[in-house]
């Protein structure tokens, strides 16, 4: 029994040792792992694969071969739901075994004092407010100011001649903030306003929007997230109001629709014509909202990990978080990056408007 035992374990170490050495002579290399926790299911899954798709494609693009890196990318679902995000953080880290993740809006500060403890890099995507207090150590994210988005949307009714403006408010995230800074425009600007804020879940819209008809509003603004966001718009057209008196933030975070047509929004810089090209070809997507933004997350860690390389080695969280912070400014596929003291990696939002079966960027 002894004999046997003995020659089980010296059949297992030759194996393990034959595994490891097919794994340095077919990598060369040590493999950095760049995660992303998504919505791959439930109502929010056409973010999640736009999402996917542009971490998928910046991969694509690198020729790994003029590398120091291995790169792979891992893969998690949270359902949509921030309850999930504490077990897939934890599985990312622990089996996944990844060195950098990244989440979309809010699950991005539940996975921030999990990434903190367990020395990882997180990325998230979103629009906060520009002067919020950093919510990890090693947290960053990449986004539109509240304030810009804020300036945008106030121009955008300034050239279309608005007095007055309603506006349906999710009580969801960052939203609130989004909305204080409208406030501040609208008194500023004297503009006749009111905010109907509403909880995630509501139905019926109706009453409100004939209150606000009868008080003489013209003008509709939604601020809100799917699928409360189609609803309101639906029940404000059958109300008889004209789509060119229609705007909402981030429209085209759902795959198009006739709904939406010469509907005015403020959102995400999408990214190139080709690179809209390119996600509608091969990922067959028509909805593309974070996907620019998860592909310069891509980019941005293989930059960051191919400038720290160290022969044998990887960079730990704090140097990567220093190389991060050093770049100030650079170029990225969401236009120009702008890396703050916070964290806080600024676009400029974009303008944009469906038209003709078709997203288009209004100057």
């Amino acid at each position: 029994m002894r004999k046997y035992l003995l020659s089980l374990l010296l059949v297992l170490s030759l194996t393990a040792c034959g595994d490891k050495a097919q794994e340095i002579s077919t990598n060369g290399k040590q493999t950095v792992k760049i995660g992303g926790i998504f919505p791959l299911s439930g109502s929010q899954a056409s973010l999640g694969e736009a999402m996917r798709a542009g971490m998928l494609q910046a991969l694509a693009e690198i020729n790994q071969d003029n590398l120091h890196y291995k790169y792979e990318l891992v893969f998690e679902d949270n359902q949509g739901k921030l309850s999930v995000m504490p077990t897939v953080t934890n599985k990312m880290i622990s089996s996944d075994k990844v060195d950098v993740m990244g989440t979309w809006s809010v699950y991005a500060r539940i996975m921030a004092p999990i990434a903190d403890q367990q020395g990882v890099v997180q990325w998230g995507y979103s629009f906060e407010d520009k002067n919020y207090e950093r919510f990890g150590k090693y947290a960053f994210n990449q986004g539109i100011a509240t304030q810009d988005v804020a300036e945008a949307m106030y121009n955008i009714l300034l050239n279309d001649g608005a007095d007055n403006i309603s506006v349906f408010a999710q009580n969801y995230g960052i939203m609130a903030s989004v909305i204080k800074d409208m406030e501040n425009k609208f008194k500023q600007n004297n503009l006749k306003y009111v905010i109907n804020t509403f909880n995630p879940g509501e139905r019926d819209f109706r009453i409100t929007i004939a209150k606000n008809k009868e008080e003489g509003f013209t003008k509709f603004l939604v601020m809100a997230m799917l699928p409360e966001k189609d609803i309101i718009l639906k029940q404000l057209v059958e109300s008889n109001i004209a789509k060119s008196n229609l705007y909402a933030s981030a429209l085209d975070m759902a795959k198009a629709t006739e709904l939406y047509e010469g509907i005015k929004t403020v959102t995400f810089y999408p990214g190139s014509t080709e690179f809209l090209d390119i996600m509608e070809k091969h990922y067959n997507l028509n909805s593309t909202y974070g996907a620019i933004g998860f592909y310069d997350f891509v980019n941005l860690m293989i930059d960051t990990y191919e400038h720290l390389y160290k022969e044998g080695q990887k960079p730990t969280a704090e140097e990567v978080t220093a190389y991060i912070h050093a770049k100030k400014k650079y170029k990225c596929g969401s236009g120009e990056c702008v890396v703050q003291d916070n964290g806080f990696i600024v676009n400029q939002p974009a303008v944009r408007i469906y038209k003709n079966n078709k997203w288009q960027n209004i100057e």
